[in-house]
């Protein structure tokens, strides 16, 4: 991918943002020049997937394809192809795969989304699987694009926070896209902020951004302050003032969250639950959960899996 005119960011989620309903999980825009591998090696591993093996993602996805060629295959849908101005739903669960053609390339923008809302548009059949696809018509094309690049540019602005105005470019992005797809939404609820306020520190912006996007992997404090222009004291210092809790706090609130959604939203075993969401082994895991949450993973998953049910 041209990096100069790509780019893609993983948002800071909170237990906040998950109660509320709706919000943006991440997001990014890409040129794939012909002749390349896709998709690139460099996205988190619940993320990252091959055209042989597919992958199911644990949340919803707005996929728009402005030029270049392709196909995209799922199992409701089957194989189909995808020319310029394509846009598609991928969701939670439902197995799939997609990619350029290769001596052609193309221009890809995304967002991830999850929240009750989205399960309750697809419970309600507002949304499907079956029906997930569509090429724009002419006339269709200006409005979606500048929704969506407000929307990246407000991300790629602020990669450290989940504000209120992403989740609203957000809502407005996904109106458009319903009203293009087969079944429209009769109604968009409105939506908070999770980090509440800016982080105004570009180093700790930084490291929020490495974060959030990288800490699938392995990932260690030092290594994070190698990769910025600080020390490891000045850092751990921002931090304690810009958030109120250390850096290594951050990493594993960032794994947590990954993981509590990974425990609630799939049937993902808890061995690989742990190694998704960055965590250096399946007893680390346990052991912070039961430090957090007061239960170990399996309990977790009940517990919430029982309370959604009631």
């Amino acid at each position: 991918m041209n990096m100069a005119e790509s780019f893609f960011h993983y948002l800071p989620i909170t237990d906040r943002d998950m109660e509320f309903g709706f919000y943006v999980t991440g997001g990014g825009r890409g040129v794939v020049p012909p002749d390349s591998n896709y998709p690139p090696d460099q996205h988190p591993g619940v993320y990252q997937f091959s055209w042989a093996a597919g992958r199911q993602l644990p949340e919803f996805q707005i996929q728009f394809i402005s030029e270049g060629r392709g196909e995209f295959e799922s199992t409701p849908t089957g194989r189909v192809s995808i020319e310029p101005d394509t846009l598609f739903l991928l969701f939670p669960g439902v197995w799939h795969r997609y990619q350029p053609v290769r001596p052609v390339g193309w221009t890809e923008r995304w967002i991830s989304l999850h929240g009750e809302f989205m399960h309750r548009l697809l419970e309600n059949s507002t949304i499907s699987p079956n029906s997930a696809l569509v090429r724009l018509e002419i006339g269709q094309r200006a409005s979606l694009l500048q929704t969506f690049d407000r929307l990246l540019d407000r991300i790629h602005q602020d990669p450290s926070r989940h504000s209120p105005a992403v989740c609203a470019n957000a809502l407005e992005l996904l109106t458009l896209a319903l009203e293009l797809l087969p079944q429209q939404a009769e109604n968009i609820a409105s939506v908070r902020n999770g980090r509440v306020s800016p982080v105004l520190d570009p180093i700790v912006n930084k490291a929020l951004d490495i974060i959030w996007t990288r800490s699938d992997r392995p990932l260690s404090v030092n290594q994070l302050v190698d990769a910025l222009p600080t020390t490891r004291r000045t850092m751990e210092r921002k931090f304690i003032s810009a958030l109120g809790h250390t850096v290594l706090d951050e990493i594993n609130h960032c794994r947590l969250l990954r993981a509590k959604r990974l425990l609630t939203e799939t049937n993902l075993s808890v061995k690989s639950v742990a190694y998704l969401a960055g965590f250096g082994g399946q007893e680390r895991f346990r052991r912070l959960m039961i430090a957090k949450e007061g239960c170990p993973p399996g309990e977790y998953r009940d517990r919430t899996r029982s309370s959604d049910s009631e």
